[in-house]
């Protein structure tokens, strides 16, 4: 008897997980195009720094999980920065659906959520420079998890990498908010082992470079809370040897209410 209620209760949290499962993975769609959408219409406000499109390629949607490119066309470039009109930042996206993602259990996680996305930087004429420098590794690589409630959790590991002179260790970074108006919003990271070649016998390095900060958007747009970053452990290398060893350089910034 208990036996066959023990099968029953399996049977039944399998179908409703599902159920549950194909429920958000129908919603994955709807709110990458809510999400353009805005974007876009932002655009039109004025409210970016440079003429931008948002769009969405090859959307390919399973039971478990759904696949997606998300493209940054720069439509009239951005000369600055050296990007030409009409180039592009793409992204691959794999998506698995909620409420109990298969990558969050394998790890333990049973917390419900609404999906958990994969992002990494699509390798193209635009970013190629990213990943020489990373030697031909991905750059940048996300996992978002985004809660039923409207709260979204980011992790963003950096891979170590050389631009010139200037060399950096593997990072993570984390962004944690209560919704997409990021409100509330709360960043942690670290990066490692950063150099800074003045000439071939001259350097500056850093253990590592830290960043901690909570703010919150009042009426959406006007930034309010504090935030600190840290270089630990900076030396400043002359002829091989250490002239200037400094414990660490911080920067403390603080943002009140109008």
């Amino acid at each position: 008897m208990i036996r066959k209620s023990a099968t029953g209760v399996i049977v039944a949290l399998v179908v409703i997980w599902g159920g549950g499962t194909w429920y958000t993975g129908t919603q994955i769609q709807p709110g990458v195009e809510k999400f353009i959408k805005d974007f876009n219409d932002a655009k039109k406000k004025g409210e970016h720094a440079y003429d931008m499109t948002l769009s969405y390629k090859n959307f390919d949607k399973g039971f478990f999980n759904s696949h997606f490119q998300m493209q940054i066309t720069f439509d009239n470039g951005a000369p600055d920065l050296n990007i030409k009109p009409g180039q592009k930042v793409a992204f691959e996206v794999d998506v698995e659906h909620g409420p109990l993602p298969i990558t969050m259990l394998m790890r333990g996680n049973v917390i419900p959520a609404l999906a958990v996305a994969k992002v990494n930087l699509v390798n193209n004429e635009l970013t190629q420079p990213l990943f020489i420098a990373a030697k031909n590794k991905s750059p940048l690589e996300a996992t978002l998890r985004f809660a039923f409630g409207g709260s979204f959790s980011t992790t963003l590991d950096v891979a170590p990498a050389k631009y010139g002179k200037f060399s950096f260790g593997e990072g993570q970074f984390t962004f944690n908010g209560d919704g997409s108006s990021l409100s509330n919003l709360d960043i942690e990271g670290k990066v490692e082992d950063i150099v800074l070649e003045l000439s071939p016998l001259n350097k500056v390095t850093a253990k590592s470079f830290t960043i901690d900060s909570l703010t919150r958007l009042e009426e959406k747009k006007f930034p309010v809370g504090e935030s600190e970053s840290k270089f630990n452990q900076i030396n400043i290398i002359n002829h091989g040897e250490d002239v200037a060893p400094n414990r660490c350089f911080r920067c403390k910034n603080q943002a009140g209410s109008r």
